[in-house]
């Protein structure tokens, strides 16, 4: 209230006794647009307006004009407001300024601010362009990923400016970009908007679209947007396929894959470790069907005009069955008595072969006899044990599979003095016979080459094979059957004597030497009937006293047990006494039970391995004075209670009874011809 009563008290002037009003906006222009060929009215109210009202555009006055510009010079009601009819942007886009015209001196002149009214023109629609190169519509741009990019996107003859966005897809980067607007020299009171975007594009952009968007009211749809799609190029990043996690058998495919992401497309260069040249420039390397030689250390590389990818390796194994390359000495080798040789076996395989050298035992069954595990079988001190056939086995595991291959033979041939052949079963160096019987002692042996001679010496007799003398015959010595240069020689003797038993020594010669080797002979006499009639008593005897030991044994041991059972000193103390009176009688035994028999009155009693019995002691004293019964017959025992068996052998100790142990006496008499024995 007290604000409006100022504002008219500032606007009233008091002339001489006359209240007068000052003119004053009440409604100012302001900015505005309009479409080329509308009408646009810029508002100007005036309150206690006494002056006319003014138009000016771009700081010249407007006249009213027909069918142009309207605006009431004097308005009763103050609107000075202006309408501009088909509206053009050379004549009508400007600043425009409302002003009132003194109608006093009092009056001041009313100038409102400089309005622009704009005439819109619709801008050309955006344009990208590389540094001033223009991206022609639909076309990509390229650029290497990581590089710090500038791009413009244009925006001309527009009016007002076309605002300018930035997109890559719908993704907004209008952030990265600045905007700027200037009169486009090409046509007057339009603008050129350029927005400059610094962006570094990633790998992630590559094949997106970037967009400008411009907006502005005079495109139909308010905007319009040019985009490219973006060529980002980076250089080759690699990775392998078909990289065999397992074992490639020989004869299966395989099948590797290097696979370069890239822009542009990168070269491959495949190549195999220690070989200099270019395996393949494929993508994709097929190996059907794989071979061992196909093994290796395979690399690949990728390659671009931007650059060079790292290098990745495959490890190809080829695994395959063996195979026997070399066996040597083949076919045949003759060696030396006690020499040294060695025999050579190379296979191929993969995993590694392994070995086992095998010899052909003699004999009608087919036997080997393992004799080493490396690939070189190495033979010290060659004996005729080693000759025969030899093969070598190589064997590997494929996927749990064993694989084997054998090689040819070799056959060892030994050359040299004869040499018996201890490990036949044949030959022994003991024969027992029994007397009167035919004894034979053979002799295996080897000799190469064939021996010259070959006999039998015993004592001072010599006897050579193929020869008899009285009961000894010396059979031709024979080859042995499926064993190369080895001889059987026997030397037989009919009805051996007990003087036959003795050493027995063969001689065997050839030029390159000699080989002696004795057999024991032992010849056994038969039984007499009378020594073989003692064994049989002597063995019955001694049964019969084991039997007699066995049952002594057990009567003992029941004595024992009724003891322990219930045995009670101070009791059988005056039972013993009662029984002594009873045995001593009128001087006979009766019928007595319990009396002591007399081998326990006198000897000490027997260990026995399972029990413990201590100090069991019997002595003979002297009578009693006053007894006037026969002294002749009277004994005295000294029974010593010591700890009693259990029924399981082990001794209870007599401590649980709280009374001192003592030694108890029993009187005992025994009529000097009685023969029974009482028993306790």
């Amino acid at each position: 209230m007290y604000i409006i009563e100022l504002f008219w008290i500032l606007n009233t002037v008091v002339v001489i006794g006359t209240v007068y009003t000052l003119q004053d906006f009440d409604v100012t222009p302001s900015d505005s647009e309009v479409d080329p060929g509308s009408t646009a009215t810029i508002r100007c109210r005036i309150r206690n307006r006494r002056g006319e009202c003014v138009w000016l555009k771009d700081g010249e006055v407007v006249g009213r004009i027909s069918n142009k510009f309207f605006f009431e010079k004097e308005p009763s009601d103050g609107d000075c407001s202006i309408r501009i009819t088909d509206a053009n942007l050379e004549m009508d886009d400007g600043y425009w300024q409302c002003q009132v015209t003194q109608a006093s001196l009092e009056d001041p002149t009313l100038k409102s601010e400089n309005i622009k009214l704009t005439v819109r023109e619709t801008p050309r629609p955006p344009q990208l362009e590389d540094s001033s190169i223009q991206i022609q519509r639909g076309s990509n741009f390229t650029t290497k990923v990581g590089q710090p990019t500038k791009l413009n996107c244009v925006s001309r003859k527009g009016n007002p400016p076309a605002e300018l966005k930035w997109f890559i897809e719908d993704e907004e980067i209008t952030a990265m970009a600045n905007q700027t607007n200037t009169t486009d020299i090409e046509k007057q009171k339009t603008w050129q908007a350029v927005s400059i975007l610094h962006y570094t594009f990633q790998k992630i952009h590559n094949g997106k679209l970037l967009r400008c968007v411009a907006l502005h009211k005079g495109y139909d749809t308010n905007s319009r947007e040019i985009h490219t799609r973006l060529d980002l190029q980076y250089p080759p990043e690699i990775h392998l396929e078909g990289n065999p996690k397992e074992v490639v058998e020989e004869g299966k495919s395989l099948t590797l894959r290097c696979l370069a992401d890239a822009n542009p497309k990168a070269s491959i260069i495949w190549k195999i470790s220690g070989h200099a040249s270019v395996h393949s420039i494929r993508e994709e390397l097929s190996l059907s069907p794989i071979r061992r030689s196909d093994s290796g250390v395979y690399s690949c590389r990728a390659k671009n005009d931007v650059g060079e990818s790292e290098e990745l390796e495959i490890t190809v194994d080829v695994i395959y069955k063996p195979e026997i390359r070399k066996i040597e000495p083949y076919p045949y080798v003759s060696l030396a008595l006690y020499s040294s040789t060695q025999l050579i076996c190379e296979a191929t395989g993969n995993p590694e072969p392994l070995y086992t050298w095998l010899q052909k035992m003699p004999g009608e069954m087919l036997v080997w006899q393992d004799r080493g595990h490396d690939a070189h079988l190495v033979i010290t001190n060659v004996t005729y044990n080693f000759q025969g056939r030899y093969i070598c086995e190589a064997r590997n595991y494929i996927e749990g599979k064993e694989y084997k291959v054998q090689s040819e033979e070799i056959k060892l041939d030994v050359t040299g003095s004869p040499q018996v052949i201890t490990d036949m079963t044949i030959t022994k160096d003991t024969v027992v016979v029994e007397k009167n019987e035919d004894a034979t002692i053979s002799v295996v042996f080897c000799s190469d080459p064939k021996p010259d001679r070959v006999f039998w010496e015993w004592g001072s007799l010599k006897l050579d094979t193929g020869s008899e003398l009285a009961r000894y015959a010396a059979a031709e010595h024979v080859e042995v059957r499926h064993q190369d240069e080895c001889y059987e020689a026997r030397l037989i003797i009919r009805n051996v004597e007990s003087s036959d038993s003795r050493k027995y020594t063969i001689h065997i010669e050839n030029f390159k030497g000699e080989e002696v080797y004795s057999v024991t002979l032992k010849v056994r006499e038969p039984m007499s009937m009378s020594l073989v009639i003692g064994v049989a008593v002597g063995s019955i005897v001694i049964l019969v006293v084991l039997v007699v030991v066995a049952l002594f044994v057990l009567k003992k041991h029941k004595y024992l047990l009724r003891r322990s059972d219930g045995f009670n000193p101070d009791t059988e103390s005056e039972m013993g006494s009662r029984r002594s009176a009873d045995i001593t009688h009128n001087g006979r035994a009766g019928n007595a039970v319990g009396a002591i028999p007399p081998d326990a009155l006198y000897n000490t009693p027997k260990k026995q391995s399972n029990k413990k019995v201590e100090n069991k002691r019997y002595e003979n004293l002297k009578p009693d004075k006053n007894d006037n019964r026969d002294k002749d017959h009277l004994v005295y025992a000294d029974l010593d209670f010591s700890p009693l068996p259990e029924r399981n052998g082990h001794f209870r100790d007599r401590g649980n009874r709280h009374a001192v142990e003592r030694t108890e006496y029993a009187e005992i008499q025994f009529p000097s011809k009685v023969t029974e024995h009482a028993e306790i």
